[in-house]
C-alpha cells in the first residue's frame, strides 16, 4: 500500500479531503482482518495471522499522523469530517497501544493456545459448551464444581503471559499521557475508572439482597448450609423448570428471527451469516462491512440459555444491518473504543425477549402458567448479572493496578460480600476476555445499566407490552442504530431519555 503522505498545513478542506483517504485506506485493512478474525474463530488458520495485523499498526503508528489529527480536530470542518477526526484519534491511540508489534505478538501466541484448548470431561476433550451445560444444569453438586474449575489447566498456564501482557499495555498507554491502559480505554466512553467504581459500589446494594435471595432459596430447596459459584448458575436456572425438548437446536436460527421480527425490524430484508463453532465466549457477532456483511457465530447446542445467547447476538446483528452511516469509520462503531456499552447495552435488551411470558406461551410444550413463573422468576436477573458483571470487572482491573498482584484474592473479596459465598479455592485470575478483549468486561456492567435506562425510555415512548411491539423496532432504528457511529452514546442517551446516564433506572426497576 502507498505511503500516505501528511497535508502540510490544516485547511478545512485539506483536512476533509485527507481525513477521508485516511477512513478509506483503514477499511482496506479492517474488512479483511475482520475476516481473518472470523476464520480463526471457525478454526480456519491464516498461513500469516499476524501479517495483515502488523501492516495495519505501522500505518496507524506514526506519532505525526495522531498530532496531525489533534491540530486538525479545532479546525472549522464539516461535522462528518469532524466526527471522522474525533473517532480516528481514538483508534490511533488505540492502535499505538493495542496493536503495537510485541502486544499483538504475545496476544496472538495466547489466543492460539486458548483456541485449541479443549477441557477434559469424563477423560476425554470436549468442546466448551459440554461444560458450561454441566455447570449451569446438573444436579450434581460435585459435577457442577468440576466443570467450574474445568479450565483451570490452560488459565493458570496463561498467567505469566497475561502479567506480561498487561504490563505492556500499561507501558504504552503511559507513553500516551494516561495513567493506565483501563483510563486510556474509558476515556473514550466519557468515563473513569473511579467513575467506573462508582458504579459498580452503586449496584452492590441491589444485588447483594436479590443474590442473598437465590443464595436463601437454594439452600432450603436442598437441605444445605453452604453456597459457593459453581451452586450459582443452577440455582437461578432451576428456579422454574421448562421442558428442554421445548428449545431443540434445529430450528433455533427461524425460531429467534421470528422474535425479533415482532418488533417491527425487516428481519427479512437483512442478510446474516450463522455459524455453530465451539468458541471461548458463548456467542459472537462480526460485521466486517455492515450493512451487508454481518456474521454471528454460536456453540452448537440448544437449549434456554442458547436461545437467549442468539438473541443477544442477533441484537447485535440487527444493530449492524440497520446502519446506513457512510463508510467506514461513520458506520463501523462496532470496532471504534468507546462504544462497547452501548452495543453491549443493545444485545442485554434483545436477550430479555426469551424470558417473557408472551415469548415462551408460544413455544410447544411450556404453558402459559408456567412462561408465567419463569417471567416473574426472571424478573430480577438484571441485579443478578450486574453482581457477577461487577465482580468481573473488579477481578480485571485489579490486575491491571498490580500486574504483579493477585487479583485473584481481590476479585473473591468482593464476590464473596455481594453472593455470600463460602470459602472455596478461587479461580486463575486468566480470563480468555483480558487477551482478547481488554477493558470489555465493564461494558456488560454499563450495558446494563443502559438497558435498564433505555427499556424505562422504550415503555414510555412505545407502550406495553414491550414485547411484542412492532413500534420498538423502528424506534430503536431511528434513534439508536441507523446513525452508526456518528453520536456519542453517553450524550445521546440524556437526549433521547431526558436523564443522564447512571445507576438510577437500574435502582428503580430492581425495586431499590
Amino acid at each position: 500500500m502507498a505511503t500516505l503522505t501528511l497535508p502540510g498545513g490544516t485547511d478545512p478542506r485539506e483536512v476533509t479531503r485527507f481525513v477521508r483517504e485516511v477512513d478509506r485506506r483503514l477499511q482496506r485493512f479492517d474488512q479483511p482482518l475482520l475476516r481473518e478474525e472470523w476464520d480463526l474463530l471457525a478454526g480456519h488458520h491464516p498461513k500469516d495471522p499476524d501479517r495483515r495485523q502488523l501492516a495495519r499498526t505501522r500505518f496507524l503508528s506514526d506519532p505525526a499522523l495522531l498530532a496531525w489529527v489533534r491540530r486538525a480536530l479545532p479546525r472549522p470542518v464539516p461535522p462528518s469530517a469532524r466526527r471522522r477526526l474525533e473517532l480516528l484519534e481514538r483508534v490511533l491511540l488505540d492502535a499505538q497501544v493495542e496493536q503495537a508489534p510485541e502486544v499483538v505478538r504475545l496476544r496472538g501466541a495466547m489466543q492460539r493456545r486458548i483456541l485449541a484448548f479443549r477441557p477434559r470431561w469424563n477423560g476425554r476433550p470436549v468442546n466448551r459448551a459440554v461444560v458450561l451445560k454441566a455447570l449451569h444444569e446438573s444436579p450434581d453438586r460435585r459435577v457442577r464444581r468440576r466443570a467450574y474449575y474445568a479450565g483451570e489447566p490452560l488459565h493458570r498456564s496463561l498467567e505469566a503471559e497475561l502479567r506480561e501482557l498487561t504490563g505492556l499495555r500499561n507501558d504504552r498507554a503511559r507513553a500516551l499521557g494516561h495513567s493506565s491502559f483501563a483510563e486510556m480505554r474509558l476515556a473514550s466512553s466519557g468515563l473513569t475508572v473511579g467513575r467506573l467504581m462508582e458504579l459498580t459500589e452503586a449496584v452492590a446494594p441491589i444485588s447483594r439482597r436479590r443474590l442473598r435471595a437465590v443464595r436463601d432459596a437454594f439452600c432450603e430447596r436442598n437441605r444445605v448450609d453452604d453456597w459457593y459459584p459453581w451452586d450459582f448458575s443452577y440455582a437461578r436456572r432451576t428456579k422454574v423448570r421448562l421442558p428442554e425438548r421445548a428449545f431443540p437446536r434445529a430450528g433455533m436460527v427461524p425460531r429467534v428471527l421470528a422474535g425479533v421480527r415482532q418488533w417491527g425490524f425487516p428481519v427479512d430484508q437483512m442478510r446474516f451469516r450463522v455459524v455453530y463453532h465451539d468458541l471461548p465466549a458463548g456467542g459472537m457477532t462480526l460485521a466486517p462491512d455492515p450493512p451487508r456483511d454481518v456474521r454471528i457465530m454460536v456453540h452448537p447446542t440448544g437449549g434456554w440459555l442458547a436461545h437467549m445467547i442468539l438473541f443477544h447476538e442477533f441484537g447485535h446483528a440487527v444493530h449492524s444491518a440497520s446502519i446506513r452511516a457512510p463508510p467506514h469509520l461513520l458506520h463501523w462503531s462496532e470496532n471504534i473504543p468507546g462504544f462497547g456499552p452501548f452495543h453491549e447495552g443493545i444485545g442485554s435488551l434483545f436477550e430479555e425477549i426469551p424470558s417473557t411470558a408472551a415469548w415462551l406461551s408460544g413455544l410447544p410444550g411450556i404453558s402459559r402458567g408456567q412462561a408465567s413463573a419463569f417471567e416473574e422468576a426472571a424478573r430480577y436477573d438484571a441485579a443478578l448479572d450486574a453482581g457477577w458483571q461487577a465482580t468481573w470487572l473488579r477481578l480485571e482491573q485489579a490486575l491491571i493496578d498490580r500486574p504483579e498482584g493477585d487479583p485473584a484474592a481481590d476479585g473473591a473479596r468482593f464476590e464473596r460480600r455481594l453472593f455470600g459465598y463460602d470459602e472455596y479455592p478461587p479461580l486463575s485470575f486468566v480470563d480468555p476476555f483480558f487477551v482478547e478483549s481488554p477493558v470489555y468486561s465493564c461494558n456488560y456492567l454499563l450495558a446494563i445499566l443502559f438497558s435498564q435506562q433505555l427499556r424505562r425510555t422504550l415503555r414510555e415512548r412505545c407502550g406495553e407490552p414491550l414485547w411484542p411491539n412492532p413500534r420498538v423496532g423502528p424506534w430503536l432504528t431511528r434513534h439508536w442504530f441507523r446513525d452508526g457511529s456518528t453520536f456519542e452514546w453517553v450524550a445521546r442517551m440524556r437526549a433521547v431519555s431526558g436523564a443522564p446516564f447512571g445507576a438510577e433506572a437500574f435502582r428503580r426497576e430492581m425495586g431499590a
